[in-house]
Parts: C-alpha cells; sequence; structure tokens
C-alpha cells in the first residue's frame, strides 16, 4: 500500500508541469504595399521551467495567387527566470521555386547546425553565435505577453542555421494604455559583402497594449530589402 501510495505521488508531480503550462494561439495578418499578402500564426506551451512553440507563415489572397510563399519554424528548450533557453530547433521554407530545411542542436548556449544544405557567405565564429537563440524563440520573446520589467528590455542576437543577427528593442514611447518599443534588427554575420551593403540595419517597432496586468503585443512594424511590412495582431 506504501508503495502505491508513492507511485500515485510520483505520477501526479510527473503531470503537474502538464496541468500548469499555458498553452497560447496567436493570429497576425501581415500586410505590406497597403494590402495583405499573409498570415502568420504562433502558437506555444510554456510552463515555468519549459517551453515549445510553433510558427507558420503563408501568402494569402492576391499575393498567394501570385507567388506561393511559405514558412514554418518549431523550437522547444527550458525558461530561466525570463529568459527562454532553447534546445532544439526546426526551420522550413518553401519559396514556390526552392525548398529548404534547417535543424539546430544547442549545447551549453551554442547553437550548432545538425541538417541543412544552406552555408553561410562568410564564415561565423562560435564565439559570435556563443548565447544566440533560434528564430522561433526569437519570435516568442518579442511577442509573448510582457511585464513592466521585461517590457522594451530586448538585446538579442539570433541565429537561423547560415545568418546571425542582433535584435535590440530599448526605446519607449508611451500614449495612454499603448506602449511601443523601438530598436533595430541589425546584420552581424553570415552575409556577403553586397547583402550588408544593400541593408545592414533596419528599424524594427512593437507595440504593446496594456490588457489586465501584461503588456500585449499588438502591432509590428518592419523595414526589410522589399520594403516595409506591418503585422497586426487578429486573436
Amino acid at each position: 500500500m506504501r508503495h502505491l501510495g508513492r507511485a500515485v505521488a510520483l505520477g501526479i508531480a510527473l503531470l503537474v508541469p502538464s496541468f500548469t503550462a499555458a498553452a497560447e494561439s496567436q493570429l497576425w495578418s501581415v500586410r505590406a504595399f497597403g494590402v495583405k499578402i499573409g498570415e502568420l500564426q504562433v502558437k506555444t506551451v510554456q510552463s515555468q521551467a519549459t517551453y515549445r512553440g510553433d510558427g507558420s507563415f503563408q501568402t494569402t489572397g492576391l499575393a498567394g495567387v501570385l507567388k506561393r510563399i511559405r514558412f514554418s519554424v518549431a523550437s522547444n528548450g527550458r525558461v530561466q527566470q525570463s529568459r527562454l533557453l532553447p534546445l532544439a530547433y526546426t526551420g522550413f521554407i518553401d519559396t514556390g521555386r526552392r525548398i529548404s530545411e534547417t535543424k539546430l542542436g544547442f549545447t551549453d548556449g551554442l547553437p550548432t547546425k545538425i541538417a541543412g544544405e544552406q552555408s553561410p557567405e562568410t564564415p561565423i565564429s562560435n564565439t559570435a553565435k556563443q548565447g544566440a537563440i533560434d528564430p522561433m524563440t526569437m519570435m516568442w520573446l518579442t511577442v509573448r505577453d510582457q511585464t513592466a520589467a521585461t517590457l522594451c528590455n530586448i538585446d538579442q542576437t539570433q541565429f537561423d542555421g547560415t545568418r546571425l543577427v542582433r535584435i535590440t528593442l530599448k526605446t519607449r514611447n508611451t500614449n495612454g494604455n499603448m506602449t511601443t518599443c523601438s530598436g533595430t534588427y541589425d546584420r552581424i554575420g553570415g552575409y556577403s559583402a553586397e547583402e550588408l551593403a544593400e541593408l545592414k540595419t533596419s528599424p524594427l517597432a512593437i507595440t504593446y497594449t496594456f490588457t489586465g496586468d501584461r503588456w500585449r503585443a499588438t502591432e509590428i512594424a518592419l523595414t526589410s530589402r522589399h520594403g516595409k511590412a506591418r503585422l497586426l495582431r487578429q486573436d
């Protein structure tokens, strides 16, 4: 009987994380050139100790008819206070012309490519990659609900298997119950000289709306080599 009690207690302990984990699904409308070009969906489950997430984008409407583009990203890892520490990542992209898949593993904060054919245009040292997170983890870091301590407090490198970038969101502009965190998206590794000459730094801004006791991401404005784009929260 005593052993049965221990077994039940152990079973409850193993099940507790699944009950305390918070699942969330977000839907974003992606707009460029004044029209909607696609939709981004983000799904995550996070507990006090772990997280996992999936993100997917696909062109819709006229944009989808003219050129089908879709991608998906997935990652999982550990949670340490407000930090997200990835363990594994998979990225898939279909441009309509080319399909590619990349897989990363993480050991002591160092990302390593374990699958994927594309190589960086210029070598990236392990020192530069140390502490970098993957694109899905970066996405969740920026669009998840923020606290007063984490709001406008992002300075993080990202590695997708071929390129290393730095995303910084530090400048704060508050108007009523809305705060816009502004910063930059900087190309720092894996790019050719021509790519860096074309675009090295671009502006980035995320607007959060205060809801309850949290700041909820509601709009993203960014600039790429293709022009300006806006993401609007739909859920």
